[in-house]
């Protein structure tokens, strides 16, 4: 029952090789399309966040395993039936680590959302960016995870699972910056994106746990949900203690240097009046960066309350690039918060 063994059967079944069967003749081992699968294997993984993981891509491949087909979103989205292994280039846009708080974090499940030049192409009936679940079974070297962290890249996602209308990286799935060898003669569309990324606007097929693009104009502004923070300007920990050494100044454990020149970031709920959710409350969640110099003028402004609302209200936005969060109808209300892409 484990969603990794459709990807390992298909990887290595049929053998691409005669296969030995005990007690039966010479002849008899050149017969491999009548041969059951196995009945049984064994699954080796390690755990995430205690080894160091290097993939190993040497140009002697096992006879054993069936080379990937590689293939573009747009093709793959196609794919009829459940648990497909399908193999793809793409351009990762947007991640996001799944907030269950009862689970550690080396054990939670990411979403990685991303596109390619045939979905960006496409005017519509296909989404032009879709979301990559990595389970915490996939364990990512640290080439990738420096790299994501990094900016968008271009990824090659080896042996993930397709059905069910999503694509699963599980166990024995290997992300990779460059083309592995055994792969050298498949193709794919790998041309780079010749523009700005598009993302779909939102509308009545929005769903949870999805990005999308957000216009409309301001409908209100929820001023009781308003707070700031400041944050480390080298590597963004928001979680800053007072210095040891100097009390008046700020300390990041990450960097384990002082912060002399934070960055206030602030967070306020907005509701958007949008004509694709005429009928939905649009809550979105809006964080703004800026300079801890202007800390005295935003105390005036939110927490002693002259900020007058009542001047941003009907204020056309948008574009704005947005996670969805949730999509309910009773009440009808859609909750998105403001994302910056990769």
């Amino acid at each position: 029952r484990a969603l990794g063994l459709f990807s390992l059967i298909d990887s290595m079944w049929p053998p691409v090789v005669p296969v030995k069967v005990p007690g039966q003749s010479q002849d008899s081992e050149m017969m491999t399309t009548s041969l059951p699968p196995p009945s049984f294997c064994y699954i080796l993984t390690v755990q995430s966040g205690e080894i160091h993981v290097e993939v190993d891509e040497e140009e002697q491949i096992s006879n054993l395993y069936q080379p990937p087909a590689v293939h573009d979103l747009k093709e793959i989205l196609r794919i009829d039936g459940c648990n497909k292994r399908c193999s793809f280039w793409a351009h990762v846009l947007y991640r996001r680590l799944q907030t269950k708080h009862s689970v550690p974090v080396d054990q939670r499940e990411m979403l990685l959302f991303v596109t390619d030049s045939t979905l960006q192409n496409v005017v519509h009936g296909i989404p032009k960016v879709v979301a990559v679940s990595v389970t915490a079974s996939c364990v990512l070297s640290v080439e990738i995870i420096e790299a994501l962290s990094a900016g968008s890249r271009l990824v090659f996602f080896k042996d993930a699972l397709w059905g069910n209308g999503r694509i699963i990286c599980v166990e024995r799935t290997v992300l990779l910056l460059q083309k592995p060898l055994l792969c050298s003669a498949a193709g794919a569309d790998l041309s780079e994106l010749t523009g700005p990324v598009r993302l779909d606007e939102l509308d009545s097929t929005t769903q949870a746990n999805s990005v999308c693009a957000l216009r409309g104009t301001v409908a209100g502004v929820n001023e009781s949900t308003a707070f700031s923070w400041p944050t480390c300007n080298r590597c963004g920990n928001g979680k800053l203690e007072l210095c040891p050494q100097d009390r008046e100044l700020l300390y990041c454990s990450q960097c384990s240097e002082a912060v002399t020149t934070p960055v206030l970031k602030m967070q306020l709920e907005v509701f958007l009046s949008c004509p694709s959710r005429s009928r939905s409350t649009v809550k979105v969640k809006v964080w703004h960066e800026i300079s801890i110099a202007l800390f005295v003028l935003l105390t005036m402004l939110l927490f002693l309350q002259t900020y007058e609302v009542q001047s941003v209200l009907g204020k056309e936005v948008g574009l704005l690039n947005c996670y969805v969060h949730s999509v309910t109808t009773h009440p009808n209300c859609v909750a998105l918060e403001e994302i910056v892409l990769l």
